[in-house]
């Protein structure tokens, strides 16, 4: 019993200390003015006061706001699916937003990029807006 109890500790520890990817793209933390005249190209930046991305003029760190919503964990990923669970290397404590329950819960992952988060914290303050208008449906679990 105690070889057990030595082996998932091991393992415990070897997957808490898998390396993990930097949380924080720096395109994300743009300070680039966002412009809405004279376009030719449009492309996208995050917003870090209001948690969105928006379109700009000219060369904005993303080429699509889809890109940019789900490298700088926009408000928008809140309630889109997850990104999926295989992993290619080892997984580690995420946190996501369930639309289902209205809050953040922790579970597994590989990447901080759309709904995972890297920490309960940041989980909370982009989804927040989400999280007052959930109204509970019996039968809900997670």
């Amino acid at each position: 019993m105690a070889i057990w109890k030595a082996l998932l500790l091991l393992a415990l520890v070897a997957l808490c200390s898998a390396k993990r990817p930097n949380p924080h793209d720096p395109r994300c933390r743009s300070s680039r003015p966002v412009l809405h005249t004279n376009c030719r190209h449009r492309s996208y930046a995050f917003n870090r006061s209001t948690k969105r991305c928006t379109w700009t003029c000219g060369r904005g760190p993303f080429e699509t706001q889809r890109e940019c919503d789900l490298i700088c964990r926009s408000a928008a990923v809140c309630t889109g699916l997850r990104p999926s669970v295989f992993c290619h290397r080892r997984a580690f404590a995420v946190y996501y937003f369930s639309d289902r329950t209205g809050k953040c819960h922790l579970d597994m992952g590989c990447s901080y990029r759309g709904n995972n988060f890297p920490s309960l914290g940041e989980c909370r303050r982009t989804c927040k807006a989400k999280n007052k208008n959930h109204r509970f449906h019996p039968g809900n679990t997670n």
